[in-house]
């Protein structure tokens, strides 16, 4: 029998891990509860516990594919995905790589796993102030040149090459699914606004001055840089549009350099 406190922990660690029995010596049974027993109690609860998490993050894809379908998948997860950290709150990070893996016919599994896990992600990021239209309202025509913006904490992107919006939508209105359909990739823009995640589709010329500003690039070197990039564009109308829904929507950090 060990003899330190650090040792017991550890066995009862490994034996809910499936890694190894030696802490069954450690406990003692009874004539109605056996010490195996008894551990195995705790070995399912903890499963449990861990597939209550899955399900309550993945939440749109337990009706997707179906109570019994989900538990099997997030079970087989659990098996060989333990956790590696003492708070569950990151639990799961990897289940929508599984899943592309165990559901590899139906790939808009995994989309639709990675949409929510984005939305919880973006439901409880960092809070900040986000920039709006009063902020930048009395900069005069000459400071925009050299201005650099940043996305607020709660920003960020998502390629879908399946209608995965539309089959969370549905399923978010307690609605039955459109049939899965694969579409040229489109990228998608998250933020948290008011307390609530929001999403919808952007361009690609769109995505790409976001991703400059997350470069660090210049106001005036983004414009330059899409004219370049997009030359059938009228570029100056199409930035002016899309800073005005970033303002609006709040996807910008209050914070910008001059």
């Amino acid at each position: 029998m060990s003899n330190s406190l650090n040792q017991l922990q550890n066995d009862f660690q490994d034996f809910l891990l499936g890694k190894s029995e030696r802490v069954i010596e450690q406990v003692d049974g009874t004539n109605s509860v056996s010490a195996t027993r008894r551990l195995d109690i705790y070995h399912n609860a903890y499963r449990l516990r861990l597939l209550d998490v899955l399900m309550d993050t993945y939440e749109r894809v337990v009706p997707y594919i179906g109570g019994e379908n989900f538990e099997s998948a997030a079970l087989a997860f659990i098996e060989s995905h333990p956790p590696s950290a003492r708070s569950v709150r990151d639990y799961g990070v990897k289940f929508p790589e599984f899943l592309a893996d165990y559901f590899e016919k139906d790939l808009e599994v995994a989309e639709l796993a990675a949409m929510d896990q984005r939305l919880r992600n973006t439901f409880d990021a960092a809070d900040a102030e986000s920039l709006g239209l009063e902020d930048v309202a009395t900069l005069s025509p000459e400071a925009w040149e050299n201005l650099k913006f940043e996305l607020h904490p709660t920003t960020s992107f998502q390629e879908f090459s399946w209608n995965t919006p539309e089959i969370w939508q549905s399923l978010s209105n307690d609605e039955a699914p459109p049939l899965a359909q694969i579409n040229s990739p489109v990228i998608w823009l998250f933020w948290r606004k008011d307390l609530q995640p929001h999403f919808r589709s952007m361009t690609q010329q769109e995505h790409v001055a976001l991703q400059q500003i997350c470069q660090g690039y210049t106001f005036g070197k983004t414009c330059e840089s899409l004219a370049h990039e997009f030359p059938e564009l009228n570029v100056s109308s199409l930035i002016a549009t899309w800073l005005q829904t970033w303002l609006y929507d709040g996807v910008l950090h209050k914070t910008f350099t001059r």
